[in-house]
């Protein structure tokens, strides 16, 4: 780059706790020194944007609400960015890698790029024909799995040599542990000597809750299965009533969303992520880094993560019957427990750490930046 330090924004809706949002969290964390790092919160910042706050970068939350009904918002999103003077906007997530990059493009920044985490079926076709139409426009959409782009390809007839894909990564720091198993299940009223699973995951239709609490009423091999939900989300009161309905009030106990993960993946024997659909979960890819034995819809970027029965189960997205003969599996299988976690732990150490996530998209600036001559 020729001893010029180029300007990265980063740009999402709300910095909630999720996956994508701690990517960003990674990057402004980890991006070499060459590059001078901000962030953009179109909305309000949540926990993980506070966190980001904290790090000294430059930070600016909007509490702006783009789209055909407010259209000055987005016209406050250019002024926003003109302001800042990036040369290189990095955007995540729907609203953000939408609006967000109309905006950059408005600002005439340099080197627009934009993100795309979860194969998205349901896109409306005026989102689509946007979407066709800023893919002409915009440097790259990085794809956080092959099948994502796969998909994100064939969707909007996207150029594939500017959809490159860089495999979503973890810290794995977040491993570290305060608290003790007996102490952390003490906390969330799960006994010390009961088989127990984790999810880590928002509480929406996406990550299919509801299917795993069936799964979990469905056989009395599983009848004394805890659960720590971890995570909140639109469905959470509905949520809550299903576990009543079900009569699993005692076993499935919600945790809100936390980030001491390292303190709840001790306190589990196996994970469980039964999305309906996906992109590659982050939390997933934690619990394997954990050892911990896991169960993952075969959906999206999860099979390029999980082989079936070397590294974790597979099941059919959405099949309860399925997801619960895995449950059974690993609850009374130790042997079993034992191999995949091990394995699991094996695969996902070397190829999903930061260093490796933050060195590609470093070779993604350079490279755009060396392409458009910005010296």
């Amino acid at each position: 780059m020729s001893g010029v330090r180029a300007r990265v924004i980063y740009l999402a809706h709300s910095f909630a706790v999720g996956g994508a949002e701690d990517m960003v969290l990674n990057l402004v964390r980890h991006l070499p020194p060459e590059f001078e790092r901000g962030v953009v919160c179109i909305d309000q910042p949540g926990p993980i944007g506070e966190e980001i706050r904290k790090t000294g970068v430059v930070f600016r939350a909007l509490g702006l609400r783009p789209g055909l009904r407010r259209p000055a918002d987005l016209l406050r999103l250019q002024q926003a960015l003109h302001e800042l003077q990036p040369t290189i906007v990095h955007t995540f997530l729907l609203t953000a890698s939408l609006y967000g990059r109309f905006a950059a493009l408005l600002a005439r920044v340099p080197i627009v790029i934009g993100s795309e985490v979860n194969i998205y079926e349901r896109k409306q076709p005026l989102h689509r024909l946007a979407e066709r139409w800023l893919m002409r426009h915009t440097d790259a959409v990085v794809a956080s799995a092959g099948s994502v782009r796969d998909f994100y390809i064939d969707q909007i007839s996207a150029d594939p040599a500017k959809v490159p894909v860089i495999y979503n990564a973890v810290d794995w720091a977040q491993l570290d542990t305060s608290k003790g198993r007996q102490e952390m299940r003490a906390e969330l009223g799960v006994p010390l000597d009961a088989p127990a699973a984790g999810i880590i995951a928002r509480l929406t239709e996406q990550k299919a809750h509801k299917v795993l609490f069936e799964a979990m009423a469905s056989v009395p091999e599983l009848s004394t299965l805890h659960l720590i939900a971890v995570g909140d989300g639109d469905l959470r009161d509905d949520l809550r009533s299903r576990v009543q309905r079900l009569g699993l009030a005692g076993r499935v106990h919600f945790a809100g969303a936390r980030r001491d993960l390292g303190n709840i993946l001790g306190a589990v024997d196996m994970f469980v992520m039964p999305s309906l659909w996906e992109g590659l979960p982050l939390s997933l890819v934690l619990a394997m880094g954990a050892g911990l034995p896991v169960i993952a819809s075969r959906v999206a970027g999860i099979p390029e993560v999980v082989t079936d029965g070397e590294t974790g189960l597979l099941v059919t997205p959405g099949d309860v019957s399925q997801l619960a003969s895995a449950l059974v599996r690993l609850a009374t299988d130790q042997a079993l427990r034992r191999r995949l976690s091990q394995a699991a732990r094996a695969a996902v150490l070397p190829k999903f750490g930061v260093d490796g996530y933050v060195a590609s998209t470093t070779a993604l600036y350079d490279r755009l930046l060396s392409d458009k001559q910005i010296a």
